[in-house]
């Protein structure tokens, strides 16, 4: 009989614990990042920083995959001192490539991660700042957890998006 009242309060006040769960909300941080009008504009310029960098690599490709080319038409017919040279050459180009590769990314790391560090850091702020307003009881970051269902009005995403726009205004829009 004991066990059996014990079971019946467990049941009822675990049944009352959704009723008292009150408001919770997400914000997808990364879709916030790439929409909110600084975020472009961050993004386009670390895109427009890029292009040389990667045009370089591109250049750099394309002259070992020549050299490739080169040694397999010339493996029969060329002197073993030729064949040396196009080698050296191939291999000295590889390192090249590889070299500015791992520096490229390096930087592009580094520059993401400034880029996103303080924007993400402000979309945290605002999305904090909103969910007190608006007496959430608390709010995830989407994607940091997994979620199988994500009502549309506990989405904040959207709403976060605006404050910040309003907030931090990029020059020249």
């Amino acid at each position: 009989m004991r066990r059996l009242t014990l079971a019946i309060i467990l049941i009822l006040v675990l049944s009352a614990v959704p009723a008292t769960a009150g408001k919770i909300g997400f914000v997808d941080a990364e879709r916030a990042v790439a929409e909110v009008d600084e975020g472009k504009a961050r993004l386009a310029e670390l895109q427009a920083w890029q292009a040389p960098h990667q045009q370089r690599l591109d250049r750099l490709r394309d002259q070992v995959l020549a050299l490739r080319d080169q040694l397999a038409a010339q493996q029969g017919t060329a002197s073993p001192e030729a064949i040396a040279e196009i080698e050296k050459n191939q291999i000295a180009v590889v390192r090249e490539f590889e070299d500015v590769r791992r520096v490229y990314e390096r930087e592009l790391d580094a520059k993401k991660n400034e880029v996103l560090a303080d924007i993400a850091k402000k979309i945290g702020n605002i999305g904090s700042e909103y969910a007190k307003a608006n007496e959430y009881d608390v709010v995830f970051i989407l994607g940091a957890q997994p979620v199988i269902y994500l009502a549309e009005s506990a989405d904040l995403t959207d709403e976060v998006i605006e404050i910040y726009n309003k907030r931090f205004p990029v020059a020249g829009q």
